[in-house]
């Protein structure tokens, strides 16, 4: 799918205020309100847009405890790993990398009691051999936005 200036500038607001108006987007941009609601129609289809929701506090919510955990595996249960570790409460991310180890994975838990329960639930999980965590003491930049 082709990305021209407009889409650009529709991804911007929307990244900005994913509830503003097809019509203030339109008026800010200076084209029809029907062109926004096909372009961001279009976009959805073609997954550029995978979803609007909310981003919402961790620490607001009770957890307060974010950590990264990093996971080696046999490799023959690599997608069991991954699969087992996607539907895991508390694990937000889950990313199948490259180097010394075979998966990382972002937690976000309420104090350390429950991460060491999480922690002991991923080596559980058949085909894990070893987890090394890191656990946030303060995040510096954090960015839900791509730039475009």
């Amino acid at each position: 799918m082709k990305i021209d200036s407009v889409d650009k500038e529709i991804l911007r607001m929307l990244q900005d205020d994913a509830r503003i108006s097809f019509k203030k987007i339109a008026e800010k941009i200076g084209v029809s309100e029907a062109t926004i609601f096909v372009r961001v129609k279009k976009l959805r289809k073609n997954g550029v847009i995978k979803r609007f929701t909310a981003i919402v506090s961790p620490d607001l919510l009770g957890k307060n405890l974010t950590a990264f955990v990093l996971i080696n595996t046999e490799p023959k249960n690599l997608e069991h790993v991954l699969d087992a570790l996607s539907s895991m409460d508390d694990v937000y991310e889950v990313y199948d990398v490259t180097g010394a180890y075979y998966v990382i994975v972002k937690i976000r838990t309420e104090n350390r009691k429950t991460l060491a329960e999480i922690i002991d639930k991923i080596g559980m999980i058949d085909g894990v051999t070893r987890t090394e965590t890191a656990i946030v003491l303060k995040c510096v930049k954090e960015e839900t936005r791509i730039k475009i």
